[in-house]
């Protein structure tokens, strides 16, 4: 990895897992209830064993964030073992008596055999299994959390599903749900986490237990496959001018890491080895003013780069090399055939081997764009991912106006759609026309969840419509599907006003017709709006300070960012 390093320590059955990773932008929002959130979500699935009864694993932060954002310091995280206490003298850091049960009989297919030969621990194979075992691996799904938190800012999102389990194989994201396989890749996991298995549906989910439920008779351990999702990804991560620079070769490393993964596949990377050159590839179209493909057999990556397409590797992982039926070994200490060792296993963790294939993917991909972009700063990393969004399009798009209100979106926005020689569209009241009420009319009958979906779907529509400038108003861009919505058709302005000025600007009668603003001291309340909605407005592409700017002023800065951000494509005509 070229922008962030990250490393683990401690041992299973230590007291504690820890992380560093350092080359994270300063300001980014991350909390440890986020990266919770991941942890609990590697202990899922059907076929775990004992340990998932006793961890229940909560990160703690040590270093590199502070008042919820990062300070571009190393981030430090402490995961506790909780089964430690089990174990506190068997593990004990200081000098002491050896171990009264050492672990002499090798497990085939472990790393305990080479790793005790290559370190000297043939006299107790523990020293090697405890670092070797899969429970560091909840230690790189709290740090790729944070990766995920960096590549969620710019609109990617990361998800995966069991695709098979032993013989009992699953359906995919495109027969079920195939909007979120192209859009929503953190959306489809979601889903994909209410079934034991973490497959996409019922039937699959009941083949899969069944499967598993007969590995626990028989006293064996199963495998199965898993694949991985990435949406929201642009052309430009990666390169082709060395081979340490491809993506697909940098992911292909962190992922054959894990600890069971044997094989992957990107796109129809298999499949490909048995069809004509024609039925291989992606044929590219110019569509909407944009180049795109008519198919996704490269799972998203071609010539080492990823080419604006969902992001798609397929994983294998082998069956777990503890099997509690034991396979046959060698006592080391007494050089005679023996059993192998059995520790506490799982019957099947392919469930979690997903989650864990999501933080690595989410690792390299974070640090890739990082590299593209110089990212010491969050903010700095803005205006250079939204030129390489605008790469592939061969027209602007839509214009989206954010800010609270009175920064000056409709007035400004006008204008500039003029000089755009495109139509204008005040989000706000294009929901007054079709409702025939006030927007406090319609906070007061419906409430602000009935408003806000009403203004999800105006937005929907307008993003589905030939591009224009939108001014939308202050709490529509709360929403991750609205900021997936606006990235896939356009650029995204904030317009920035100091709480004080927009006051100031507001007549009487404009405060009472925001329902969020009447009563009480107008100030205080925009205050806390603003703050509320601050990191939203934040994922801004492009940003315009607009004090002391008239509306005419402020469109011509605008029409100035702009030209940054078009791509190649665009024809300089203005």
């Amino acid at each position: 990895m070229r922008r962030l390093r990250y490393l683990t320590a401690g041992e299973s059955h230590g007291p504690a897992l820890l992380g560093i990773l350092e080359g994270l932008p300063a300001g980014l929002p991350l909390e440890a209830s986020a990266i919770d959130r991941e942890l609990a979500r590697r202990q899922l699935g059907f076929g775990r064993g004992g340990r998932m009864k006793i961890e229940r694993d909560r990160v703690k932060i040590l270093g590199g964030v502070r008042k919820g954002r990062t300070l571009g310091s190393p981030l430090g995280l402490l995961i506790e073992n909780l089964d430690h206490a089990n174990w506190k003298e068997r593990m004990a850091v200081e000098p002491g008596p050896p171990d009264p049960d050492p672990v002499l009989v090798p497990r085939p297919g472990h790393a305990d055999l080479p790793g005790g030969l290559k370190y000297g621990h043939t006299h107790d194979l523990r020293n090697v299994l405890e670092r070797a075992s899969a429970r560091e691996t909840a230690m790189r799904v709290a740090l790729g959390a944070a990766a995920k938190a960096l590549l969620r800012e710019f609109g990617i999102t990361v998800g995966s599903y069991v695709r098979r389990i032993g013989a009992a194989e699953g359906i995919g994201w495109e027969e079920v749900a195939p909007k979120l396989g192209r859009f929503d890749a953190e959306k489809l996991a979601r889903h994909a986490d209410g079934f034991r298995t973490r497959s996409l549906d019922e039937a699959s989910d009941a083949r899969m237990v069944e499967a598993i439920e007969e590995a626990m008779r028989r006293k064996e351990t199963l495998g199965g496959e898993v694949e991985v999702v990435v949406t929201g990804l642009f052309s430009g991560l990666g390169s082709h001018v060395h081979a340490d620079r491809r993506i697909d070769a940098r992911l292909a490393d962190a992922l054959l890491s894990i600890p069971a993964i044997k094989a992957l596949s990107f796109g129809a990377g298999i499949e490909n080895g048995a069809v004509y050159g024609s039925e291989a590839h992606d044929p590219i179209v110019l569509e909407d003013n944009r180049l795109r493909r008519l198919s996704n057999r490269a799972g998203g990556i071609e010539g080492g780069i990823t080419n604006g397409q969902p992001l798609v590797v397929r994983l294998v992982m082998k069956p777990l090399s503890t099997v509690p039926r034991p396979l046959p070994s060698v006592h080391l200490g007494e050089l005679r055939p023996h059993q192998a060792h059995v520790e506490r296993t799982d019957v099947c963790a392919v469930p979690a081997a997903g989650v864990v294939a999501e933080a690595m993917v989410a690792l390299v991909l974070a640090d890739a764009l990082l590299e593209a972009t110089g990212g010491d700063r969050l903010d700095a990393m803005r205006l250079p991912v939204a030129r390489m969004r605008m790469a592939d399009r061969a027209r602007l798009g839509h214009v989206f106006l954010l800010g609270p209100p009175g920064t000056g979106k409709s007035a400004a926005g006008l204008i500039l759609a003029e000089r755009l020689g495109m139509p204008f569209i005040d989000l706000d009241a294009r929901i007054e026309a079709r409702a025939e009420a006030s927007i406090r009319t319609l906070f007061e009958t419906l409430g602000e969840p009935g408003f806000r979906a009403l203004e999800a779907e105006a937005l929907t529509e307008v993003c589905a419509r030939a591009p224009a400038v939108v001014a939308l108003g202050g709490g529509a861009v709360t929403r991750e599907g609205a900021w997936r919505r606006m990235w896939q058709v356009g650029v995204t302005v904030l317009l920035e006003t100091p709480v004080r000025e927009i006051a100031r600007r507001l007549s009487r009668a404009e405060i009472e017709a925001r329902p969020l603003l009447a009563g009480g001291d107008p100030e205080e309340r925009l205050a806390r709006i603003v703050a509320e909605r601050l990191a939203w407005f934040e994922r801004a592409d492009l940003r315009i300070p607009t004090t002391g700017l008239s509306p005419e002023q402020v469109a011509g800065a605008i029409v100035g960012l702009l030209r940054q951000v078009e791509g190649p494509l665009v024809p300089r005509s203005r």
